[in-house]
């Protein structure tokens, strides 16, 4: 692979074989290297391609602006955080944290704080993205002797949300305002409070993150609806209190996404809610 830029000793922007530019990470890649000759590949330790020209500025910038050390905290941080999720993370995860590192490491320099006002909310929709962050910050900790406060593990936590989402135009924020509204409607209707340690509420928490996504990717009236529809009259007759929660949330959403929830999505809501308030 031939070497188009050389961004610093230790990574460098190529063209592969489909002529496409990448960048390459690993320990003196771009060391007393010219642009034209080709890459060693045996030094080549990280991938990360490039999907447009706005993101080749991005990453030319990043990798300008962030010191080395925060750069390969970062691609270990990534590296943990793989290893423990099962989805696997989208290309733009490095740029997102390692950007967001540098930038609450000057921050914190800068003696600015700035609290996280969804930190609740990350911690119950997002736990184990938020424990894997809070173990990214005690790495950075014990390895560069750089303690930042809690509140930047939810920050985190976010983007390696925001780096599952297959739809690249969803967001991490927004999806947890969804959920949390959502919520907030069942919370009201029901008039009950929900116990979080509960199997079903973890379990109905799952699904409405799933379930969340697809509403930030757009609405679904075209599709049709594959529910045998006796058993959706039998749920319904079973469950009526909590069939009528399951309407307000359409009506919510159809309101405020333009989204219209099929009766297999009404029926998988209807029964979360069912076994949530048999427990409470």
């Amino acid at each position: 692979m031939e070497i188009q830029k050389i961004l610093n000793n230790n990574v460098v922007i190529v063209l592969n074989q489909e002529n496409e530019e990448i960048v390459l990470m690993g320990k003196g890649l771009g060391f007393q290297q010219k642009i034209g000759l080709l890459v060693d590949e045996t030094k080549v330790e990280k991938i990360f391609r490039i999907e447009n020209e706005l993101q080749a500025g991005r990453v030319e910038e990043l990798f300008a602006e962030i010191p080395e050390e925060i750069i390969e905290l970062s691609v270990k941080f990534i590296s943990i955080a793989q290893e423990k999720l099962t989805h696997k993370l989208n290309e733009n995860a490095f740029i997102a944290i390692a950007d967001h590192l540098n930038t609450s490491i000057i921050r914190q320099e800068q003696g600015i704080e700035v609290k996280n006002f969804l930190m609740w909310d990350i911690k119950r929709f997002y736990p184990k993205e938020f424990e894997i962050s809070k173990k990214g910050l005690d790495y950075l900790n014990e390895h560069a002797g750089i303690f930042l406060p809690e509140d930047e593990a939810g920050y985190l936590a976010l983007h390696l949300v925001n780096a599952q989402i297959c739809d690249n135009q969803s967001n991490a924020v927004t999806l947890t305002q969804i959920i949390e509204e959502i919520l907030t409607i069942i919370k009201y209707t029901l008039l009950m409070e929900f116990n979080e340690d509960d199997v079903y509420f973890q379990r109905f928490i799952t699904h409405l993150k799933f379930f969340s996504e697809m509403v930030l990717k757009g609405n679904r009236y075209d599709l049709p609806d594959e529910v045998d529809l006796d058993l959706y009259e039998l749920i319904v007759g079973k469950y009526p209190q909590a069939h009528l929660t399951t309407h307000k949330v359409e009506e919510y959403l159809k309101e405020h996404w333009n989204y219209q929830i099929s009766k297999d999505e009404q029926l998988y809501i209807t029964m979360h809610l069912a076994r949530i308030m048999e427990k409470c």
